[in-house]
């Protein structure tokens, strides 16, 4: 066993170093082959280049992971259904892994190809030239205006124009054929007043138009970009000779409408730009998680896909150990005439010639325990006739010859015959035991308790001392407990006997590995059974006491049967002698169903 276990350990090894050298040389494959000359010459994208750099340690993380799950399934897994279930389970994921990663590496790298492509600099440019243009709309205007009042003022120094009377009034309609708003502020017989033309395209409040200008610092002719009550316009003004003269022209709506959306989709542009990391983390996060609901699915799927595998398998299972714990008359149905079909096919098959083979074999066994049984009880019976037909033939020479003696040998030899047929009561009663057990009324036991209640029964010996080991939470078997502390004091009192009243008695109770059987194991130190009489203790008839029956361990071995159960005995001349039983876990113990009281 240490030598398979060595082996499987080097071919572990062997595959590790080998997956291990695989990774190194993909490494060594990416570096020299693609980077960096293929990087420089656009041959290959350096998002791709990374991602699956980056992807290698979580491909060897992966391996690791499902490999060390599966050695262990192969070292610890008892249940053969948990077993298969859990390794087609990993081979179901891992295949959903090896084909998940390439298209989360290859939707990575396509996903930020494009991104980056999405926010180039001739975008950017574009945009910025965009709002550059509008804005140079904007300065045409104020440009506009500007020298429209700077000729009107020099007009006014020259004298060519008034700026009074008639001369305003002609102003503000020339204005208005322009499609621009004249407005003027002056003074007028010790009053200001508003001169103005009223156009509906210029919704303008005057009002709060000349409160601004006189709240407001005008030195030399001042250009304003205003909005008054949501209505945006440009604005020029100027002072002169204490009158205030404003010109206002309208923003197109399309130029307005045009600067607003080139300003906010630059915006926009800008800060998405600004976000580009987070997108593409939020891509591959996006792809992983995708990847994660992959594997998911595939799991659930395996666990569907493997419990309908598993399914007749763990019956298949099942039904052998009850094959293991006696029952032979199980016959499991067949749901398909697929492989697991046929393989259901012979095991029934099996099960009934086991049955048939286990009930001949019975028989044979039985009819010659009855043969050997017969054979012994006749010599055992011819045994004491013979001292008995003595005593009667001396007894009744003696009184037919009137022999005065006569009385005290009809003493004695009553006393014989007595004795001798006490003798045949008592083999006869054994036999009848033997040939005669109770019926078996099996319940849920505690056998901790039962060995307890016997063992109790043999404390008046003061030089025999008893070492019980018990294991913790040890399962409920069927037994006849009645039956069952028959085979405790039984197989007790021959060690008792055996130790001539004095010695040490180590019991043990626990588990079978296997969790199916409940292990006693009852050896005393006495002077133990020769080898080749071990076989031949469970014999009817056989015993090694001078005035024993022979019948005591073949009841025992007859009970425990009778329970589906097993006991051997492990004897060395000088060793004292070793009885072990194994009782079967009932069903209900094993599916988690015992109940107890």
């Amino acid at each position: 066993m240490p030598k398979i276990e060595g082996k499987i350990k080097k071919n572990n090894s062997l595959q590790d170093i080998l997956f291990i050298g695989g990774i190194i040389l993909l490494s060594t494959v990416l570096v020299v082959a693609l980077y960096p000359g293929r990087l420089e010459a656009g041959l290959v994208d350096e998002s791709f280049f990374i991602t699956t750099i980056m992807t290698i340690p979580v491909i060897a993380g992966i391996y690791f992971i499902v490999i060390s799950f599966r050695r262990k399934l192969n070292i610890e897994s008892v249940d053969i259904r948990e077993s298969l279930k859990k390794k087609m389970t990993l081979a179901f994921v891992f295949i959903a892994v090896l084909s998940a990663m390439p298209i989360v590496i290859v939707s990575s790298s396509y996903f930020s190809k494009n991104l980056a492509s999405m926010y180039s600099n001739t975008t950017m440019m574009a945009l910025d030239e965009a709002v550059g243009l509008s804005g140079e709309m904007y300065e045409k205007i104020a440009y506009d205006i500007k020298n429209e009042m700077s000729s009107l003022r020099t007009l006014f120094h020259k004298g060519t124009l008034g700026y009074k009377g008639k001369a305003i009034d002609d102003l503000i309609r020339a204005g208005e054929q322009r499609g621009s708003k004249f407005v003027v502020y002056q003074s007028q017989n010790d009053t200001f007043t508003i001169k103005e033309n009223h156009l509906s395209t210029l919704p303008i409040n005057t009002q709060k138009l000349i409160k601004f200008y006189i709240n407001t610092d005008v030195n030399d002719i001042r250009i304003d970009h205003l909005s008054i009550d949501g209505y945006d316009f440009f604005s020029g003004v100027f002072y002169y000779h204490g009158g205030l003269f404003i010109i206002c022209k309208p923003i197109p709506f399309k130029l307005k409408s045009a600067d607003l959306l080139f300003r906010n989709a630059r915006s926009d542009y800008m800060e998405i730009k600004r976000q580009k990391d987070y997108f593409e983390s939020a891509a591959s996060s996006f792809l992983m998680f995708l990847s994660i609901v992959i594997i998911v699915i595939a799991y659930l799927l395996s666990l569907y896909m493997s419990q309908n595998i598993t399914h007749p398998l763990h019956e298949l299972s099942l039904a052998a150990k009850d094959i293991a714990m006696g029952n032979t008359k199980i016959s499991l149905k067949k749901k398909s005439d697929d492989e697991i079909g046929v393989l259901i096919d012979s095991f029934n098959i099996m099960a009934r010639q086991l049955e048939e083979n286990q009930k001949f074999i019975y028989q044979r066994q039985r009819l010659q325990a009855w043969n050997e049984m017969a054979r012994k009880l006749v010599h055992e019976i011819k045994n004491p006739l013979t001292p008995i037909r003595l005593a009667a033939e001396r007894m009744r020479k003696l009184v037919i010859e009137g022999n005065p003696s006569k009385d005290s040998v009809v003493l004695s030899g009553t006393e014989t015959i007595i004795t001798e047929v006490n003798s045949l009561l008592r083999l006869v009663s054994n036999f009848n035991d033997f040939a005669r057990l109770p019926e078996k009324k099996a319940e849920l036991s505690d056998l901790s308790l039962l060995l307890k209640e016997s063992i109790s029964l043999f404390q008046v010996y003061d030089g025999i001392k008893f070492e019980i080991k018990t294991a913790d939470n040890l399962p409920l078997v069927f037994v006849d407990r009645s039956l069952m502390r028959q085979v405790f004091n039984n197989i007790i009192t021959n060690s008792i006997h055996a130790m001539n009243e004095k010695g040490n008695i180590t019991i043990k109770l626990f588990t079978e590995s296997s969790g199916l059987f409940v292990v006693l194991s009852i050896k005393d130190d006495g002077p133990g059974i020769k080898e080749e009489l071990v076989d031949k203790i469970f014999d009817p008839g056989f015993t090694l006491k001078k005035n024993g029956t022979g019948l005591g361990l073949a009841i025992v071995e007859k009970i425990i049967l009778e329970h589906n159960g097993r006991i051997y005995c492990n004897s060395k001349e000088g060793e004292g002698a070793e009885f072990i039983i194994k009782l079967p876990v009932s069903e209900e113990v094993i599916n988690g169903k015992d109940t107890y009281s």
